[in-house]
């Protein structure tokens, strides 16, 4: 958790970036902040002097001082903070599209490994798929991207800032790389959740995943997911939905009641 209420800790999505001299990248962080209130003092210092009155490497400060170069994970940080995301609390909508992104990673999207760009796959309702309005709360522009490939579904990506808000639903907890060799969990910032974020969680993730009912009425969609995870899921789903989840062979399988609790109907 973060400062003042906010959910994303601006330390633990400054571990997303390369520490560069030292082991923990926010080192690196406290480190670049001292160095510059030194220097706003002292105007007409040169790296030299600034290195030597602060006890630093000349070579580790020399860019920020002669250059006005800064650390990737400061201006990760700094645009962070102006889409609001770091200070956002769960009643913000900067969150509440965060944490669909979040879901839509799990159930229909990515986050690329070597450079932290994520994209979202449309579901059945194409450009009108959640994934669009969260998009729309993060402040982040996006374009659409069509698939030359039958067995692939179109996708939106973010465009501007995209590898900085990978790394914020990193921070949250959303899979970076192949899920499919991972053994995933869900974030642990639904644990403590408002009912309406695990809701909106639940809502996304259907959308992506369960994109018809089944003859019964009822939902049922496979997760090619460890146990572990499939248990989570179904937990999660049931507490929102008020009614039995059960899995049988990787199948989740969603009650008629708790479907009908659902209300589903502008989803699927």
């Amino acid at each position: 958790m973060g400062r003042n209420g906010s959910v994303i800790s601006a330390h633990d999505f400054a571990q997303t970036y390369d520490g560069g001299a030292y082991a923990d990248s926010w080192d690196t962080v406290e480190e670049y902040r001292k160095i510059m209130r030194y220097a706003s003092k002292h105007p007409q210092k040169g790296s030299q002097a600034v290195a030597t009155a602060t006890d630093t490497p000349r070579s580790r400060i020399r860019t920020w001082i002669d250059e006005g170069g800064t650390p990737d994970v400061i201006r990760g940080l700094e645009t962070a903070q102006e889409y609001g995301w770091l200070e956002a609390e769960y009643s913000d909508p900067e969150f509440k599209g965060l944490n669909a992104l979040v879901a839509n990673v799990f159930s229909g999207g990515s986050i690329a490994q070597q450079d932290y760009r994520p994209s979202f796959a449309l579901n059945h309702r194409g450009k009108d798929s959640n994934v669009v309005d969260a998009l729309k709360l993060t402040g982040i522009d996006y374009q659409f991207v069509h698939i030359d490939d039958h067995d692939r579904a179109d996708e939106v990506r973010p465009t501007e800032n995209a590898p900085v808000l990978g790394r914020i639903l990193a921070t949250l907890g959303a899979p970076v790389g192949q899920k499919a060799k991972q053994d995933l969990s869900l974030p642990t910032y639904l644990d403590n959740a408002p009912e309406d974020v695990r809701e909106k969680f639940v809502y996304c993730y259907l959308e992506n995943r369960a994109s018809k009912r089944d003859s019964r009425n009822t939902i049922r969609f496979r997760e090619q997911r460890s146990e572990s995870y499939l248990r989570s899921l179904t937990a999660l789903i049931e507490s929102v939905a008020n009614g039995p989840v059960t899995i049988s062979e990787k199948n989740i399988h969603i009650s008629l009641e708790a479907t009908e609790n659902l209300n589903l109907g502008t989803v699927l």
